[in-house]
């Protein structure tokens, strides 16, 4: 098969979700022994990143890298549009690439593609995409259940391939940052290891943080030393948030790269996530991995990802969300059998379980 792939998310300066989700996906499918069976283009808006891929040999001429030596072989083709680059330069490539399959790891699909061409694509949002694609992955049953009730999908064109994470060990909880970096990290906001609560995500109304903020100053009359640190860049509507943080003392520090995130992480005395809804909830994930305790909403996907492992609250039920903090930041008996529990559970989230599942939909027929 010559398969097709929007990889215009995943190789970008300052990833958040999806763009995390499309990297860790395309990157690892491109490593599995049978998709050497297929041919591969990824479709970019910038030019190929060849400094994360050595083998990269990029044709200015021809506009397009290809990969070669050991592995997958693909080719990574630039389309140089500023404006309508799904729906004239993505679905002109669906033709003149002659694709069997194309994937779109966002919201949106090209409507002028290949007649018969196979799309699949990651839900977001749009009902077009969700009716037009041969098929969809859902990144929980949350997300499969709302594409069916409030769209209208068709749940035999859905599967659920869960989101994964970077496991690593209690002893060793952020891999990628040296000890010295670790203390770097948290000099820069003024902070110390096991001494604040932390959030990490977009600011933007959903993620229900003026209620976080409003809880954690209760909180913090009782534990004066505690902190509270939200970790990320600044999406919408997130002026109030802003202000109530400033006169909370809550600290924001707005993007993250990679390396400081791993370590607000692993540094952190519990890891919170109050979102009214999640699609998913990687942070959570990433937290259990860093050998964090978290404490969360019951919103959306975040039950299903977070299962035993975590202690949950209502989103809407401000003093239900100073209760499950209170009892998280009091014990750390508690704390100490969410952090057991929470690497269990990250047992069942890999990004290679992920990558093969993606595959096996992307070459399986109708």
């Amino acid at each position: 098969m010559r398969i097709g792939i929007d990889a215009s998310r995943a190789f970008v300066e300052n990833p958040t979700g999806t763009e995390r989700y499309s990297y860790e996906v395309i990157t690892r499918i491109l490593q599995l022994p049978e998709a050497r069976k297929h041919e591969w283009i990824l479709y970019t808006r910038n030019s190929p990143p060849a400094a994360a891929d050595p083998s990269l040999k990029f044709s200015q001429a021809r506009g397009f890298a290809v990969r070669e030596g050991r592995g997958v072989s693909y080719k990574m083709r630039q389309i140089s549009l500023p404006y309508l680059w799904t729906q004239i330069g993505l679905a002109w490539r669906t033709w003149t690439d002659n694709l069997d399959c194309l994937w779109v790891p966002a919201h949106t699909l090209p409507i002028l593609r290949k007649p018969g061409i196979r799309t699949v694509y990651l839900p977001l949002s749009t009902q077009y995409a969700v009716r037009s694609a041969t098929k969809i992955i859902a990144v929980s049953e949350f997300t499969k259940k709302q594409l069916i009730e409030r769209l209208g999908a068709d749940r035999n064109k859905i599967n659920v391939v869960h989101e994964g994470v970077t496991n690593t060990s209690p002893s060793n909880p952020s891999p990628i940052i040296g000890e010295g970096r670790k203390g770097e990290v948290l000099t820069k906001w003024g902070l110390k290891s096991k001494q604040y609560l932390l959030f990490v995500g977009t600011v933007q109304p959903r993620k229900n943080l003026e209620r976080l903020i409003q809880a954690y100053s209760a909180l913090s009359t009782k534990h004066l030393a505690l902190r509270l640190v939200i970790a990320g860049k600044l999406g919408w509507m997130y002026d109030d948030v802003v202000e109530m943080a400033k006169k909370h003392g809550v600290i924001t520090t707005g993007y993250t790269s990679e390396a400081e995130r791993y370590s607000l992480l692993g540094n952190a005395l519990v890891y919170v996530q109050p979102s009214i809804s999640e699609g998913f909830g990687l942070p959570v994930l990433e937290a259990m991995a860093a050998g964090v305790p978290v404490v969360s909403s019951n919103g959306g996907a975040l039950a299903e990802v977070v299962g035993d492992a975590g202690v949950l609250f209502d989103p809407y039920d401000l003093s239900d969300i100073f209760d499950k903090l209170s009892l998280i930041v009091n014990s750390s008996k508690l704390r100490k059998e969410l952090i057991t529990k929470g690497h269990q559970r990250t047992k069942d989230f890999s990004w290679q379980m992920a990558a093969e599942r993606t595959y096996n939909t992307l070459i399986s027929k109708y």
